[in-house]
């Protein structure tokens, strides 16, 4: 297992899509975070800007959700998980590890632009009056968008695991994403929760609810249970799905 964790990582650090999505991140951090201060009305500070930056993040959750249906359709592609399992490694030992590098690398990206905006603002915006305050909202918002993009990208390990094919996994997983994206922009206006209550809890729209400045027991139960639930959900079915299937 610390073999394979070490070889997936190594094949991360090389591939040109992460390098790629970690400078636009870090670009994205250091040009776009001073654009946020017009938008800024409760926290007009390094918060702020956080909260702006994370709840914009959608885009970057559909763009990097993309990538991850990519380069997991690669692996079945380019049979670099048929050589992993004639080499002697069990599937779970496979299965578990890329999802814990893919999982730990993307959520990392997600984070990376508010983080390094948030950085290079506090130099001209300063702290709020709390810092203790504002630090222990940001780990919280930290660990519930891990949470919660973990579910989003587990979606498209799944389609990955059913597929076995790049392009497939990749289409199929834009038009998902993209619906997931119209509802979230849609849904509230058009009234469509009153009709369909469970799309509040779709785990890309619970990445915004997360964001509350003061979220009650009831409000951090139910985005923890959105995102536990959905995350666990994909996990298990793609790797009954991995388990079960034939390797080509």
């Amino acid at each position: 297992m610390n073999n394979l964790l070490q070889m997936e990582w190594y094949r991360m650090k090389c591939n040109r899509f992460f390098t790629g999505s970690a400078l636009l991140s870090i670009l994205y951090g250091l040009l776009a975070s001073k654009s946020y201060i017009a938008d800024l009305t409760t926290h007009k500070d390094t918060i702020g800007i956080f909260y702006a930056m994370v709840y914009d993040s959608t885009v970057w959750l559909v763009l990097f959700s993309a990538i991850v249906a990519l380069l997991m359709g690669q692996d079945f592609s380019n049979r670099t998980i048929h050589l992993e399992v004639v080499a002697g490694h069990s599937r779970m030992a496979i299965f578990f590890s890329k999802c814990f590098i893919y999982l730990a690398v993307f959520n990392l990206l997600m984070l990376l632009g508010p983080v390094v905006g948030s950085i290079r603002m506090s130099f001209q915006l300063g702290w709020g009056s709390s810092w203790n305050h504002d630090v222990l909202y940001i780990l919280r918002v930290i660990l519930l968008s891990v949470l919660l993009n973990s579910a989003v990208f587990s979606v498209c390990i799944f389609l990955a695991f059913l597929f076995k094919d790049s392009a497939k996994t990749v289409s199929v997983s834009i038009v998902v994403l993209f619906i997931s994206a119209m509802i979230i922009a849609y849904a509230e206006p058009l009234g469509w929760y009153e009709v369909v209550p469970w799309l509040r809890f779709l785990p890309m729209n619970q990445v915004r609810a997360s964001l509350a400045y003061s979220l009650s027991t009831v409000q951090v139960s139910e985005i923890i249970l959105s995102g536990g639930l959905f995350l666990l959900l994909f996990i298990a079915l793609s790797f009954q799905r991995f388990n079960t299937s034939e390797l080509k």
